[in-house]
């Protein structure tokens, strides 16, 4: 019995030692591919992103510019959001326990 439980232990190794490889071995070289890709090619990069930026945002004047300005308002509707499901939650739960009162004294009557 022992024996068993040793074979299957090896072999549960030795299958996750071979996923391993055949998972690790093209996704590094894949990782090392683009690393050296964007090294290569950061001016083109940064050029591209910055003329994009420039070209999809009011005025010309870049994503970055728009986000710099706009960010309190978006940080705004974020905690509202919060604020109106922290509401929400704490009505439930008053609800739930209204509800649990409810049948509580309704057992009481009967």
């Amino acid at each position: 019995m022992a024996q068993k439980g040793e074979k299957a232990m090896r072999k549960v190794q030795i299958t996750a030692v071979v996923w391993t490889m055949i998972l690790a071995v093209p996704l590094t070289a894949i990782a090392l591919s683009l690393l050296a890709y964007t090294t290569e090619n950061l001016t083109q990069i940064a050029t591209s992103l910055a003329n994009l930026s420039r070209d999809i945002s009011a005025g010309g004047r870049g994503v970055f510019i728009e986000f710099a300005q706009r960010w309190p308002e978006i940080a705004g509707m974020f905690i509202g959001q919060a604020v109106l499901l922290t509401i929400l939650i704490f009505a439930r739960q008053a609800n739930k326990a209204n509800q649990q009162n409810n049948k509580a004294e309704e057992k009481q009557r009967h």
